[in-house]
């Protein structure tokens, strides 16, 4: 049995798994920003940075070219977000719905790493929906910064864009969510 245990090991081995846990930080530092546009302005709504800290217990296993993630899970605040005009905060705070779902969870789930260009497979869940992404994304290692840009569409999530002055103004479905985050390892 214990042959058996030892051989298992070398098989995997064999093809390039390796698993390790680490401790990440994401520092105040980070930025996140969720731009968009209506018939008539485009908006940008920054998250605070006094919110972004995040303490993640991160097991990483790869196999060649790709790492799985387990525990690189982020919870952004809904209601953290300034939008710079007090009416737009608002109503950008309730197309999330940020009373009823006080948090948008991010699970960085698997990083792909193709010679210069990593892709990172993500589940991005807004108010109770869960979907999955592919970002392109781009890695510091002298200052463990991260940067990427997600497109989504709000639909995707069961959410509606406001309509203001009856109608005339209406909000785009499509936004873009701007991601700076720096890692302390």
């Amino acid at each position: 049995m214990k042959s058996l245990r030892i051989i298992a090991i070398l098989i995997l081995l064999s093809f390039g798994f390796s698993k390790n846990q680490s401790k990440v930080k994401i520092t105040n530092k980070s930025e996140v920003t969720i731009k968009g546009k209506s018939n008539v302005n485009s908006f940008e709504c920054k998250y605070n940075s006094e919110f972004i800290e995040n303490d993640l217990h991160v097991s990483i296993t790869r196999n060649n070219s790709k790492m799985l993630l387990e525990g690189a899970k982020i919870d952004i605040k809904s209601t953290g977000f300034d939008c710079a005009h007090k009416m737009i905060t608002k109503d950008f705070k309730s197309i999330l719905k940020a009373e009823e779902y006080p948090h948008i969870v991010i699970n960085v789930r698997e990083l792909i790493i193709v010679k210069d260009n990593i892709s990172a497979k993500l589940n991005v869940k807004i108010a109770g929906i869960e979907k999955e992404y592919m970002v392109p994304v781009a890695y510091n290692q002298n200052n463990g910064n991260v940067k990427g840009q997600l497109k989504l569409n709000i639909k995707d999530f069961k959410l509606k864009s406001p309509k203001k002055l009856l109608g005339m103004v209406v909000v785009n479905d499509n936004v873009e969510i701007s991601f700076n985050l720096f890692l302390q390892y």
